[in-house]
């Protein structure tokens, strides 16, 4: 197969999200989502490390990977609510999104899979 090279390259991939049992006190549930990635360039992975690094409070540092993962996170499947009606992907409901943390790790822990050449992890 052809190695195909473009300006811009989306892919959608599985995001398992690791959460607390709300029924069973010290278990886990895991959830999966599909979310659909931008690629970025080298150039703007560099930028992004290096703003973080120059940065000194933790609220600074929080508010520049949420930035960065908006950038890299362009759609999503499979979120639904409480009554398992589907809940659109917009800035407003992926920012509330982000702010549990179980969802952010398992956003970060997918994005660097795949940018690795990792397989997708699944069930554990």
């Amino acid at each position: 197969m052809n190695f195909v090279l473009t300006d811009l390259q989306l892919y959608w991939w599985p995001v398992p999200v690791r959460i607390p049992d709300p029924d069973n006190a010290g278990k886990i549930l895991e959830q999966t989502f599909k979310v659909q990635f931008e690629a970025q360039s080298q150039d703007d992975a560099v930028a992004h490390t290096d703003g973080y690094q120059a940065l000194s409070s933790a609220k600074e540092r929080a508010d520049h990977e949420r930035a960065w993962l908006c950038r890299v996170v362009r759609n999503w499947d499979d979120v639904v609510g409480p009554d398992k009606s589907p809940i659109p992907f917009n800035d407003q409901t992926f920012t509330a999104a982000l702010q549990q943390a179980w969802f952010r790790t398992g956003i970060y822990t997918a994005y660097q899979e795949s940018i690795n050449g990792q397989e997708a992890r699944l069930g554990n």
